[in-house]
């Protein structure tokens, strides 16, 4: 009987640490919430409208561009880029420096929207 009883204290706590732990794990997701956009290319050979420049690498600056770099992404194959962030400031610039950095702000459960633009060489 006694082993019985210890057997049932044993699950019963085990239980209860599981259930707490899931909980846990359910509350400390943070919402999804970042920065997204589009790399574009302005001027080059064939001068107008901005069009899309793949493969453009992307620094995500905390704050300002003196602040840690917290992210780095690369522009897909139509210069669509995402990057998740928690919320706050932030200033993205494309690594050779070719683009204005855009500083955003970003808030809980949103993502901003930006548009880079590179100047061609």
């Amino acid at each position: 009987m006694a082993r019985f009883s210890h057997c049932f204290a044993i699950a019963t706590l085990v239980a209860v640490a599981m259930l707490l732990l899931s909980s846990c794990g359910a509350a400390a997701r943070p919402a999804h919430s970042g920065v997204q956009g589009m790399a574009m290319l302005a001027g080059g050979p064939a001068p107008g409208s901005p069009r899309p420049e793949p493969g453009v690498a992307i620094a995500v600056h905390e704050g300002d561009l003196h602040g840690t770099i917290v992210a780095r992404t690369t522009a897909g194959p139509s210069g669509a880029f995402k990057v998740d962030l928690s919320p706050g400031a932030y200033t993205l610039i494309e690594v050779s420096g070719a683009a204005v950095s855009q500083t955003v702000s970003v808030e809980p459960g949103k993502y901003v929207t930006v548009t880079l633009t590179i100047d061609a060489p």
